[in-house]
């Protein structure tokens, strides 16, 4: 085949322009760069970009051979993993990986976790001196943020709900299903609502009169739950994101009447907190991922003023018949709501 001069001279400009495009090429590959930081327990991760104008979307991939913590956000060039209340300290490996698609580098970090105090950790203090709780090993907690129509109103059900799965892990019920009972077109379910659901579910139930809130402790360490309507006004407020003591959310005046679960209690540097289920989470976390509503810590000063002003009874829940126990009787006593 015949080539002219023409096609020659532009075949060879092409191969010498692409020869020395490829053989030119400056190193691109990325560098992976990383680094950590620790605020209020929580471990955040920060991969650097590159400086080379050629890097300018980066893949980035966290790893880690560690099973002791998780890492949050692991496609991102900000992560931040949860140190898990560890029992000693760990020393964990997390690699991080950058790539522009072609080519990639990766760096190890290597992170000392300090153990940590779970007491202090959640805001309780520093030594436990005395605890019981009455838990189970299958879940009970309910939000009431998705309960149907009425979730705004619906700590009642919400909480009673819950009780009635600790008293028979088989139970299927619902809140839906107790505000389908009473109060099906909404409203604040009252005390009373309360004992009679319990009551028609066959559910072992009491009302005491508090004549003290450290009444609680002697209910808790017979294996019993308690079920209490108060005014969270007057329970504590923290807005610490690790902490689990104190309420988590904002109430703007008195009167904030509010059903809660009582299911345990820690006695913490001479202070006692009462353990509770309170189903007002909407879904809020710790960093941890766990609803914020769920293993909460009430000071025992703040629920005797609570339940003093609002309603100072206490509906005991049991595992089998009550007895031995100084009861009133429901229908004789001034009941109240909460939302």
């Amino acid at each position: 085949m015949k080539i002219n001069h023409l096609t020659l001279l532009i075949f060879v400009v092409l191969t010498l322009f692409s020869c020395k495009k490829d053989n030119d090429k400056p190193n691109s590959k990325p560098k992976a760069v990383a680094s950590y930081e620790v605020t209020n327990d929580i471990f955040r991760l920060h991969g650097e970009k590159s400086t080379d104008p050629d890097m300018n979307s980066l893949q980035y991939k966290w790893t880690t051979t560690s099973d002791i913590i998780t890492i949050i956000n692991g496609q991102s060039s900000i992560a931040q993993f949860i140190n898990p209340l560890l029992p000693t300290d760990k020393t964990v490996r997390i690699l991080l990986t950058v790539s522009d698609g072609e080519l990639q580098d990766t760096v190890s970090l290597v992170i000392d976790i300090p153990a940590t105090n779970m007491l202090e950790r959640w805001g309780l203090g520093t030594t436990l001196q005395e605890e019981a709780g009455n838990n189970k090993v299958y879940e009970w907690y309910i939000d009431q943020m998705n309960t149907g129509t009425y979730s705004g109103e619906n700590c009642g059900p919400t909480s009673v709900t819950m009780a009635i799965k600790w008293f028979n892990q088989s139970s299927t019920l619902t809140p839906v299903d107790a505000r389908n009972t009473y109060w099906p077109n909404g409203g604040w379910w009252y005390t009373y609502d309360i004992t009679n659901y319990l009551n028609d579910n066959g559910v072992y139930n009491c009302t005491i009169e508090l004549d003290s809130i450290g009444m609680l402790k002697e209910q808790i360490d017979r294996g019993n739950i308690a079920i209490l309507c108060l005014d969270m006004f007057y329970i504590t407020y923290t807005d610490i994101p690790t902490y689990h003591v104190n309420k988590f959310y904002t109430t703007s005046s008195e009167g904030w009447g509010h059903f809660i679960v009582i299911k345990g209690y820690k006695v913490v540097d001479n202070k006692t907190y009462y353990e509770v289920y309170d189903p007002n989470s909407w879904g809020e976390t710790y960093p941890d991922f766990s609803l914020k509503g769920k293993d909460r810590y009430y000071l025992d000063t703040d629920l005797d003023v609570a339940t003093n002003i609002w309603w100072n009874y206490a509906i005991i829940v049991s595992g089998e018949p009550v007895k031995g126990l100084k009861t009133v009787d429901p229908s004789k006593i001034e009941h109240k709501p909460g939302r």
